[in-house]
Parts: structure tokens; sequence; C-alpha cells
């Protein structure tokens, strides 16, 4: 399988993948730095589908609050998602390099998952579904 940075469905394909490793992991381990990582990059992932399904360019970052800013001007509903994207760059951040202050890393875990999915829900019903040829 070959993919492309400018299909949507491609990033959407990759970013389930995440969404679904997260949430194993964490059903069979509970919080780890690992999943909160697996769910920051699914949210990234979903979070550049769109950009791209509007014809966006894509930055490379790995700053959600960036992305979710990039998103805003196409639908309002995005609005309610800041302190997702907030929290969970910051704790990608604290665990993905030594020196960060993991204390509260994963400690809300449950909520950032609820509106991670919530999310991704968002942006799949706003992108039209693939159609075959």
């Amino acid at each position: 399988m070959t993919t492309k940075e400018d299909n949507p469905y491609d990033w959407f394909f990759l970013g389930a993948d995440r969404l679904k490793g997260a949430q194993a992991l964490f059903k069979a381990e509970g919080v780890t730095y690992l999943g909160i990582e697996a769910l920051h990059e699914a949210v990234e992932r979903y979070l550049k589908g769109y950009l791209v399904s509007k014809g966006e360019t894509l930055e490379r970052t790995r700053d959600l609050s960036r992305l979710l800013e990039q998103v805003l001007p196409f639908h309002p509903d995005f609005e309610r998602f800041t302190q997702l994207t907030d929290a969970l760059t910051q704790q990608f951040w604290a665990q993905h390099y030594p020196g960060g202050d993991l204390s509260d890393v994963g400690s809300d875990y449950p909520v950032l998952s609820k509106q991670a999915e919530e999310l991704i829900d968002l942006i799949v019903n706003l992108v039209p579904p693939l159609r075959s040829s």
C-alpha cells in the first residue's frame, strides 16, 4: 500500500490506526506515556487530513493547538476542542523528551480520549466519504 500526503483519507487511515493502538493500550495497561503519544498522533493525523481535504498546505508541526487554529476558520464547532489540543500537546511534549514534568501526564486520559473521539467524529462527518471509481 502506498499513501499520499495530499490524500485526507490516508491521514485518516493512519490516524485510526493510532487511535486503535491508544485504545488497546489503555484497555490492557491503563494510562501510559505511549498511550498519550498515540492519542496525540491520532488527533494530529485527523487534523492534518481535514486541512488536506480543504486544499491547505500542511505545516510540519506536532502542535495540535496550532493545527486547531488552522481548522477553526472552516467550522465553528472546532472551537470547543481548544482545551483538548492544548492539554494533549503539553502532555505529548512532557513525555516525548526527557526533562518534562510527567506528574500530570495521563491524569485526565479518559476525558482526553473521549474528547479526541468527538473531534475525530466531527472531522469524519465534515469530510465527504471516499467514493470508489
